[in-house]
């Protein structure tokens, strides 16, 4: 999962796709595959195919949510957090809550993927330190103040993009080479597919930017449909090659012992420019997306607290010379992630992060369901495959990562359903 900063001047349909895929295409795709081989095997590329189609499902329904929220509130952010907005006049104040804080613990649990995939490749030997390295340094950036141009952006993309590109060619030309590997093979099953894109669709999960783009984007109700789509086939593509390429490399046996499956290929390339590369690209995939996603969280949980939903702490800010920022919300959320990259692992951590991804993308699908103003492109039949797909995704994936992250879940619904939420004066436009 990759995040990018919505553009000030509006982007056209090419732009826009662009912009989609820096979103989509991150530092998850260094880690992701590894624990999808394990569950899949050799089937790989079926549940990659079933995690694109349900979040091109699902990014429909968060589009149309989308407009929706800005046609009616035109003064609402939007962002990652239209679905909470949505949820709490669809759906009423309590469902609005478990929207938001699915949310920001889906965004929470990313940030630690995203960190410890940076240790795992950046500084191998000790990964945790590396990867608590990663979250205070760019904590500090969020606290500062400091945004990214489009161009860093852009350019970040670009050089990802191409490094991935690179060792698809690599692991294919090398893979003859490699000797036969003994171990039992991993049989592809029906559930151990559906566990392998749970897990996959974190890849595609930052389909939520684009989707949520609104005034960024010329013509919205025009070039998103079709951006949505366009940007998640490229990814899909570029994934298909890199998940191949693993297998071919491997084997899926091999392939889910590997933390960093990309370093050991990428050594065939000599005086370390292939490993180099590789960790360049981490590096700027995982720190650029902890920009972001923390950020993210942070806005998201003030947000939360000016509502009342979370402790009216999180609502403190100070002025910079780029506006508002929450520090007590960005604070508390470095210091959540830097307590997962501590005590969990990775694998375990991107199924908790899968887990809540999805369940989010269902409460968006079911709130786009419950909509009154509706688009020709998203009929209400497309509302509810997003979310049959996205809970039989959830409901796949590992019964530890599913438990642990309704723990996290259900304890906060529990916690706020505890204290009484004053009446608003105000009443929400119909949606």
């Amino acid at each position: 999962m990759s995040g990018t900063t919505q553009p000030r001047v509006p982007l056209g349909g090419f732009d826009a796709t662009t912009a989609g895929l820096g979103s989509i295409v991150g530092a998850g795709a260094f880690v992701a595959f590894s624990p999808a081989a394990a569950a899949a095997g050799p089937a790989l590329g079926t549940a990659l195919g079933i995690a694109a189609f349900v979040a091109f499902l699902c990014g429909l329904s968060t589009f149309q949510l989308s407009r929706a929220v800005s046609r009616r509130l035109p003064e609402d952010q939007g962002g990652d957090a239209t679905a909470r907005t949505a949820a709490r006049i669809l759906l009423g104040p309590y469902s609005g809550f478990l929207s938001g804080w699915t949310l920001v613990w889906g965004l929470l649990l990313s940030s630690a993927v995203l960190a410890l995939a940076f240790g795992a490749y950046a500084v191998p030997e000790h990964p945790r330190v590396g990867a608590a390295g990663a979250v205070v340094v760019m904590a500090a950036v969020n606290l500062l103040g400091l945004s990214r141009s489009s161009w860093v952006t852009r350019f970040i993309v670009a050089f990802v993009f191409s490094v991935l590109a690179f060792t698809v060619v690599v692991l294919f030309n090398e893979a003859p080479n490699q000797p036969v590997r003994v171990g039992a093979e991993i049989e592809a099953s029906t559930s151990g597919v559906l566990q392998a894109a749970g897990l996959l669709f974190f890849l595609f999960s930052g389909y939520t930017r684009l989707a949520t783009m609104g005034s960024g984007v010329r013509n919205p109700s025009r070039n998103l449909p079709i951006a949505i789509p366009a940007a998640l086939a490229v990814a899909f593509v570029l994934y298909w090659f890199m998940g191949s390429s693993m297998l071919a490399y491997y084997g899926a046996a091999a392939l889910s012992a590997e933390t960093a499956p990309l370093l050991d290929p990428m050594q065939s390339v000599g005086a370390g420019v292939g490993t180099g590369a590789v960790v360049i690209a981490v590096t700027a995939a995982a720190l650029g997306g902890l920009w972001s996603l923390l950020e993210s969280a942070s806005r998201t949980a003030s947000a939360m607290a000016s509502d009342r939903d979370l402790p009216a702490v999180f609502t403190a800010s100070r002025n910079t010379r780029t506006g508002s920022v929450p520090w007590a919300a960005h604070a508390a959320a470095a210091v959540v992630v830097l307590l997962l990259v501590l005590s969990g692992d990775i694998d375990g951590l991107l199924g908790m992060a899968s887990f809540t991804l999805l369940f989010y993308a269902a409460i968006t699908t079911v709130c786009a369901f419950s909509l009154k103003d509706r688009t020709r492109y998203a009929p209400r039949l497309l509302n509810l495959a997003g979310a049959a797909g996205a809970l039989l995704l959830a409901l796949a994936l590992p019964p530890l990562s599913i438990s642990l992250a309704l723990i996290i879940l259900v304890a906060g619904l529990v916690v706020r359903l505890s204290f009484r939420r004053p009446r608003s004066s105000k009443t929400p436009p119909a949606l």
